[in-house]
């Protein structure tokens, strides 16, 4: 008699190794994010903004408190910068090292490499391991995101912050374990909320999440209060009882250090447009030829107005429109269920997401994450006096604020989408060469925009040319012009004796110039002679003195377009020779031609 029998398979879990090559590739992605932060990082001059922190940290920690005491930020970052500069003196005796602009940076570009794979744990709230590395590859080659790792302003470090406590915040949602997430999400809350105002949005946030989740134990929100509490210790002291800000604030009923915005914004689609292009390819909506307002900001003279199209590349923001407009397109298709119709049109049942597992981040805190800051930001645009202004703001007198800086913090929900986006491509092929299309735009966008031009005036650039005139690099021979600068005063004071290697003077206190002119100083700002106007005549007395003053023997003029002036200019590369006379000669002279789409600084200058 056969008996049959069945044999049945023993399935046996095996050790799961993903995480070995997940790790593996996260490792690849953060130095790639390092090289991109980290290359030429010296290269470029300080900007504006970065010579007003520098002149904010070159003294004493009292100095630092009172130049911030008007301020509408905290000093968390202040102190930061400030303690990695004054440690990197002691031990080296070089101050002029310690203040140079690759080592400062390199304290936010730490920072902002470690911001990468922040990103993979953020991700890892939303997706499954390959998303998440797909997040930390975008992140990795965001040209805002490097831009602000190359900066010394404070936006590189509120960024990690922002990623971090958000992450460790959804990995406690997810995962419990109190213990051991509360502590972490307060340290990196309490770092948040010390770097930059706008951190008390995430908190609001994060808040709106709490309540929604999909499962509320008892003690969240009790130990959320708990960790918040802990963020609010800095900022409650500092606005209270250290700044006059909020005091300046309620009297003028306004905050004026914040007019600056409207003289370059307007809250047109273009500028609604530019958040995303901005925050995820590192440029404003492209306008060819740069309008009125982009003239304003900078001041420019009206010799140069004459010349700005002549000196801006049209087919770059041609190529740029292009690539904004497919950067949009993806971003609206990506939130379609392309993979559920395009599995239905090949008569396939549907397949869960493995991203759709219960826990998961809800995707819709991403359209809120964007949305939130952003509307609050575009009604502030409401005219004064209106009805509508009366109902949003209850008599309240708002700035207009609608800053990139500002809404830094969307920044990682727009990475988070744009990986949604390029996760609905239905076919393995497709989402890889999006992946590539995207990865390689953007990382052709940061080269151009960080690397491989100039902020505002090349000091680094004329310090290396004079070099090679100053006897024995001794530049107490140079005397040092800048007829055309928009931003006065500390920006020079700061930016040319640093790429000289000079340390700023800590005793030195910040000095307005009368009548809003221009300082010229002689011999590179060691001998504290100045003319205080940028007019014709003053330039032209600035070139006199320096021609007969013993020991100078090299005249550098930055920031100044000799080759765009008329040739009845007293001021052009000809007259200026004539002025001078033998036995001067015009040696060296640059011309650049201009990229003007990135805001706030609008220019860059190709070589």
């Amino acid at each position: 008699m056969d008996v049959e029998t069945s044999v049945q398979p023993v399935l046996v879990k095996g050790r799961d190794w993903g995480w070995l090559r997940a790790w593996g590739l996260l490792l690849a992605i953060t130095a790639l994010a390092a090289f991109l932060r980290y290359w030429r990082l010296g290269e470029q001059a300080y900007w504006t903004d970065e010579a007003y922190t520098i002149g904010r940290i070159k003294g004493t920690f009292d100095y630092l408190l009172l130049r911030l005491a008007d301020q509408g930020f905290p000093p968390g970052w202040y102190v930061l910068l400030r303690g990695w500069c004054l440690s990197l003196e002691k031990l080296t005796g070089d101050g002029g090292w310690a203040f140079s602009a690759g080592v400062t940076r390199a304290l936010p570009a730490r920072l902002g490499t470690l911001t990468v794979p922040a990103m993979y744990l953020l991700g890892r709230a939303f997706f499954s391991r390959r998303g998440a590395l797909l997040v930390a590859l975008f992140a990795a080659v965001n040209p805002f995101l490097i831009y602000y790792s190359r900066d010394i302003k404070m936006y590189g470090a509120l960024l990690l912050f922002v990623v971090l406590n958000l992450g460790i915040f959804f990995r406690w949602m997810e995962r419990g374990r109190p213990w051991l997430w509360v502590p972490l999400f307060a340290i990196t809350g309490f770092c948040m909320t010390a770097t930059q105002s706008m951190a008390w949005v995430v908190v609001g946030l994060e808040l709106v999440f709490l309540l929604t989740r999909r499962r509320v134990r008892a003690l969240d929100a009790p130990l959320w209060t708990l960790g918040v509490a802990v963020m609010a210790v800095l900022p409650v002291y500092w606005y209270s009882a250290r700044t006059i800000y909020l005091e300046k604030v309620t009297q003028r009923g306004q905050d004026v250090s914040l007019a600056w915005i409207t003289r370059y914004t307007d809250m047109s689609w273009r500028t609604l447009a530019s958040l995303p292009t901005e925050q995820l390819l590192g440029y404003l909506w492209p306008v060819y030829p740069p309008d009125a307002r982009v003239e304003d900001w900078l001041s420019l003279t009206p010799d140069f107005d004459a010349h700005l199209a002549t000196r801006t590349w049209r087919w770059l923001a041609t190529t740029e429109w292009w690539a904004a407009a497919g950067l949009l397109v993806l971003l609206i298709a990506g939130v379609l269920p392309w993979k559920r119709w395009w599995r239905l049109a090949r008569g396939k049942p549907r397949q869960p997401d493995l991203d759709e597992r219960p826990g998961r981040a809800r995707r819709w805190w991403i359209v809120l994450w964007i949305a939130g800051p952003s509307v609050v930001l575009m009604l502030t645009w409401i005219p004064k006096g209106s009805l509508w202004h009366r109902l949003v703001w209850h008599g309240l007198t708002i700035q207009p604020i609608w800053e990139p800086r500002y809404l830094a913090i969307v920044a990682p929900a727009m990475v988070l989408w744009l990986t949604l986006a390029v996760k609905g491509v239905p076919t393995k092929v497709g989402r890889a060469v999006v992946t590539a299309v995207v990865a390689l735009t953007c990382t052709a966008s940061a080269l151009l925009a960080n690397q491989l031009t100039y902020r505002n005036a090349p000091y680094q650039r004329a310090a290396a040319i004079t070099a090679r005139y100053a006897p024995d690099h001794s530049f107490a021979a140079v005397a040092i012009g800048n007829p055309a600068v928009s931003f006065l005063g500390e920006v020079d004071a700061v930016s040319y004796p640093l790429a000289l290697h000079q340390r700023p003077d800590p005793s030195e206190q910040f000095r307005s110039v009368p009548g809003g002119g221009i300082r010229y100083r002689l011999g590179a700002l060691t001998t504290g002679r100045e003319l205080a106007n940028d007019s014709p005549t003053a330039m032209q007395r600035f070139l006199r003195l320096a021609r007969v003053t013993p020991g100078v023997t090299v005249i550098v003029l930055t920031d100044r377009n000799g080759d765009l002036l008329p040739a009845q200019d007293p001021l052009n590369d000809e007259a200026v020779e004539r002025l001078l006379g033998d036995p001067w000669k015009l040696v060296d002279r640059e011309r650049y031609a201009w990229h003007y789409e990135w805001r706030p600084y609008l220019f860059h200058t190709w070589r």
